[in-house]
């Protein structure tokens, strides 16, 4: 057994920390009221498989109960901020089933996948399109002359 003072985990936790959250508490507020931290409860799942799976369900309990608050403000309505309270409880204790999630996508130009190069290869690209934009403009150069020339000598097919 290690040193130090002696646990004060009671076998009897296992079934108030079940009774207790099953009323919307949390387990921060459970050692509270039995007067430990926060950090004792998860030390105590650990060590205690029994305590562990209690927590487990006092868990579940303590989302059922958020829910039917959820459902009550559905319901009747809810005045004086409580529907955004229950949100608040439902997102924080029951986060596998109400948290919120964002999707960020990034796309590159126009929709595309992005696109990554390294300096060298981003030189080479820049060259390569340089070299066919002045390809383009010189093939466009050669074709108006050449229409030009075929224009100044009348009876020749265009």
């Amino acid at each position: 057994m290690p040193a130090g003072r002696p646990s004060l985990y009671e076998p009897s936790y296992a079934e108030r920390v079940i009774e207790f959250c099953g009323e919307g508490f949390s387990l921060t507020s459970f050692a509270g009221e039995i007067g430990v931290a926060r950090s004792t409860i998860n030390e105590w799942c650990q060590a205690h498989a029994e305590f562990s799976e209690a927590v487990n369900r006092a868990k579940a309990l303590r989302a059922r109960w958020w829910e039917e608050r959820a459902r009550e403000v559905a319901l009747k309505g809810g005045p004086g901020g409580q529907a955004t309270m229950v949100i608040f409880g439902l997102k924080n204790h029951a986060p596998d089933d109400f948290k919120e999630v964002e999707r960020r996508e990034h796309t590159g130009k126009g929709g595309g996948p992005i696109l990554t190069m390294t300096p060298e290869e981003q030189r080479a690209e820049t060259e390569r399109r340089r070299a066919a934009a002045k390809a383009l403009v010189e093939a466009a150069f050669v074709e108006h002359q050449r229409r030009e020339s075929d224009a100044a000598e009348p009876g020749l097919p265009t």
